[in-house]
């Protein structure tokens, strides 16, 4: 029976609502109670199309990908078997992308990442953020509030925690990535891809096309 504790109301809303939606690290179960009701998000569950309007719609910040987008190139991909993505990856790199885990907060490679560059897909390469979209939310994971491109990521239903959440993976070979929420920077899109480093490898500006090595 996992740990049930009470949540403090001076926790800030994007900290509390990871805390509640992208939880269940440790086994803990947080309950909701005594937090705020502007704590806890909105569901984003539904169709993957609402998402996608919502992250090409903010045209101020279209033209800064844009310039990112030309100079990505995206590597050929053939699926690999469990087998061999069990060899390849980490442990925790293959219980995040093959098994839907969920990394420690702030332990973990880039939530506190500044550098400029581009983030690909651990399995496959495929293109996914850039560090023009990453912003700080203070969850301790890498926050982002748009994919490089809307059709990189897919979305479905996660009816594994306490009420409906929307995971997100790898449009090209289905690896789980993390979850989207709706309380990301209002004035950009409105999304916060809570995203699992694990899940992820970061590309430097001038090298984000260094898998042709």
């Amino acid at each position: 029976m996992p740990i049930v504790s009470k949540i403090k109301p001076t926790w800030s809303p994007a900290v509390l609502s990871c805390v509640l939606l992208c939880g269940g690290v440790m086994g803990i179960a947080i309950s909701p109670l005594g937090a705020q009701e502007s704590s806890t998000p909105e569901s984003v569950s539904g169709s993957e199309s609402a998402v996608k309007d919502v992250a090409e719609g903010a045209d101020g910040d279209k033209v800064e990908k844009d310039a990112t987008e030309s100079k990505v190139k995206e590597p050929e991909y053939e699926p690999k078997s469990k087998a061999v993505l069990r060899r390849e990856l980490s442990t925790m790199q293959y219980k995040v992308t093959q098994s839907e885990g969920t990394e420690p907060a702030f332990r973990n490679l880039y939530w506190n990442n500044k550098k400029s560059g581009l983030y690909r897909c651990i399995v496959c390469e495929q293109s996914l953020f850039t560090s023009e979209t990453k912003y700080k939310s203070g969850t301790g994971w890498p926050s982002f509030y748009a994919p490089i491109k809307a059709d990189h990521v897919g979305y479905k239903d996660d009816h594994h925690f306490f009420y409906t959440r929307t995971e997100v993976h790898c449009s090209r070979c289905n690896a789980h990535l993390g979850h989207v929420f709706n309380d990301g920077p209002q004035d950009k899109t409105g999304k916060r891809y809570c995203m699992n480093s694990a899940a992820l490898k970061f590309f430097e500006t001038g090298r984000e096309n260094d898998f042709e090595d």
